[in-house]
């Protein structure tokens, strides 16, 4: 029944609060090969995959602050218990823990092919 109920709170904050969902997941990054590469070709795809790092830490800071609204609009509406609070603290930390993980991911599959670059530069 819990369960049930948070599903129905979710969707009805989501539904009810469209404002919400303006934090947007940035698109997937292309790392390089640093093996095949050339200079040019390698920084090019290492300079796109820091703007991802930094449009990942946007999203990151929009997800923190669309839960304080969150939380705030459930005590303007006195909609405010601490069910209803812990639903979307745990909807939204899901969020932030993915895309945080995807990060890290991302970090370590550019330090293998820094790597490979640098080898294939000696």
């Amino acid at each position: 029944m819990k369960i049930i109920f948070k599903l129905f709170f979710l969707v009805n904050v989501m539904i009810a609060f469209p404002a919400f969902a303006a934090c947007e997941y940035p698109s997937k990054v292309n790392i390089p090969n640093g093996a095949t590469s050339t200079t040019e070709e390698f920084m090019a795809g290492y300079q796109a995959v820091r703007k991802w790092v930094d449009d990942m830490n946007m999203y990151l800071e929009c997800i923190d602050q669309d839960t304080i609204s969150m939380i705030s609009m459930l005590k303007i509406n006195q909609q405010h218990t601490p069910e209803a609070e812990a639903t979307i603290v745990e909807h939204q930390d899901k969020k932030y823990n993915a895309a945080v993980e995807d990060q890290q991911k991302v970090a370590e599959l550019l330090n293998i092919q820094v790597r490979a670059y640098k080898a294939a530069q000696e």
